[in-house]
């Protein structure tokens, strides 16, 4: 069906952005239906959190993403520590409909996925998430740019979420597989510097068939794909935020080959990383 000619096309829109504090012991919502849209980061809090019919356990830190209508009781336990934001996806996220109600479905275009409703983060994931929820709550201004610059971050925000794994099945008592997660550990605390994969396996005293092998099983990718996308995020970060040139981006993340990672950055987000400067710099004049 056609756009009526001049209407406005159906973009979200952010309600609010604030941070969630409490040292209350315990706090609890009524349950009722959300008004809006909600993404929502808890980098302390829990161990659980009641959605509709179903509560979570989990291990902080944590996310949720719900869609408007969806039972939130807003249950946590101990001192809670996170971000939120309230917004209209108009279509962009929805309750599952025909399908496990612990999903909210995303989609862009004819593109749709299923994702859990709570994902219990690794601590990277989950800090990444709530710096750019913050983003957003601290972008000033009412014009057109600012506007579509913190669309473009809750956009990103979502994309974050959907793309970060769950430690676990939320909910279900599965853990993953103590390896696995330990790889991931290592990964994360050292995925900026230059250290050879091989090292990080011989800090787990297993082979590196036998820790690839539990990754792609637990997180459907190998680890070097993984360190990969930590880098390339952070990577994309420095470039939009601080005054760093591509080289010098590439070296801070990790990358030895600036032409290299000027291939891979492309392939990851469509855009090479001298043309996202550029972009960035027109924008700020």
């Amino acid at each position: 069906m056609a756009r009526r000619k001049g209407a406005a096309p159906q973009v979200p829109e952010i309600l609010v952005v604030r941070e969630d504090r409490s040292r209350t012991a315990r706090r609890t919502g009524a349950g009722r239906p959300c008004g809006s849209d909600v993404l929502s980061v808890y980098l302390e809090g829990g161990p659980r959190y009641r959605l509709g019919r179903r509560t979570y356990r989990f291990a902080a830190p944590a996310a949720i993403l719900i869609a408007a209508g969806t039972a939130d009781d807003d249950l946590q336990e101990g001192c809670v520590r996170g971000i939120f934001a309230l917004f209209r996806g108009r279509g962009l996220v929805s309750r599952s409909r025909g399908g496990p109600r612990d999903k909210t479905a995303v989609s862009l275009g004819a593109d749709r996925m299923m994702v859990p409703q709570l994902k219990a983060l690794a601590p990277a994931d989950a800090e990444r998430l709530a710096g750019v929820l913050a983003e957003i709550a601290e972008l000033r201004g009412a014009g057109l740019g600012a506007r579509l610059d913190r669309v473009g971050l809750l956009l990103r925000a979502i994309g974050l979420y959907c793309e970060a794994p769950g430690r676990g099945r939320e909910g279900g008592g599965v853990s993953v597989h103590r390896g696995a997660d330990r790889m991931r550990q290592v990964i994360d605390r050292f995925a900026f510097e230059n250290i050879p994969m091989a090292r990080l396996y011989e800090r787990l005293e297993l082979s590196a068939a036998h820790v690839e092998t539990l990754f792609a099983a637990a997180f459907g990718m190998a680890p070097v794909a993984y360190r990969r996308r930590l880098r390339l995020r952070r990577a994309r970060e420095l470039l939009i935020s601080s005054q760093l040139n591509v080289s010098e981006a590439a070296y801070a993340v990790g990358f030895t080959d600036p032409l290299y990672f000027s291939r891979v950055f492309r392939r990851r987000f469509g855009v090479t990383p001298s043309s996202l400067i550029r972009g960035f710099e027109s924008r700020r004049r």
